[in-house]
């Protein structure tokens, strides 16, 4: 007895999805082991140094200094309703204060 082959196509498919998944695995792995990458500004790298710059802290002291003012906004008025059951059953919407 003769087995029939596959088509070609459905063989190409296959190989296809194979070369993928691998491709993926493999991308995924050289991601993983790669040291990464770290870019510092060289500016922080710089030593600090432990001088004060008198000129910055004249200009801190020269500096204009406006006192802040609490500032009073009126409120507008809230006015609480209650539901108010009356002997028949229904409920009656009245104002029963307010707030300040």
């Amino acid at each position: 007895m003769r087995k029939t082959k596959s088509p070609s196509l459905v063989t190409l498919a296959f190989l296809t999805t194979i070369t993928i998944f691998l491709w993926i695995f493999f991308d995924i792995y050289r991601i993983l082991k790669k040291p990464p990458v770290i870019d510092v500004d060289p500016k922080i790298l710089e030593p600090i140094t432990p001088n004060l710059d008198l000129n910055t802290l004249g200009e801190i002291e020269g500096r204009k200094y406006f006192e802040s003012i609490p500032i009073n906004i009126p409120l507008p008025e809230l006015v609480i309703k209650e539901k108010i059951k009356t002997p028949t059953g229904s409920a009656v919407s009245t104002s029963s204060g307010l707030i300040q």
